[in-house]
């Protein structure tokens, strides 16, 4: 199994997807939609952000762990990782993300 994402709805009726890695492990997690199409548009940015280096950025949190952001066109984060504590795990992640969100099919749970 390549990099999926899930696409999911939860009791309020929004819409949200997960990139799962090849292990079905999180990657990535967006934010809430109020509609599918948003959130199909959301990963479609992901797709897109996830080739274009000035489309991704990296931080630290207090306590020293890692993350990523992935972002549309505009600027807009429409993506997270996970907090990473090993930099190699980051990296790998990373590297994950960048060699797969543009061809992982899209799983819809909805």
């Amino acid at each position: 199994m390549s990099a999926v994402f899930e696409l999911k709805s939860n009791s309020d009726q929004q819409f949200f997807f997960h990139l799962l890695d090849s292990k079905g492990e999180v990657l990535l997690l967006s934010a809430e939609y109020p509609s599918k199409q948003e959130a199909e548009k959301a990963i479609q940015d992901v797709r897109v952000g996830s080739l274009m280096s000035n489309q991704i950025a990296a931080g630290k949190v207090a306590a020293g762990d890692s993350f990523f952001v992935i972002k549309d066109g505009v600027g807009d984060v429409v993506a997270k990782s996970l907090l990473f504590s090993s930099r190699m795990v980051f990296d790998n992640a990373l590297h994950a993300v960048k060699d797969h969100a543009c061809v992982a099919e899209i799983s819809d749970l909805t």
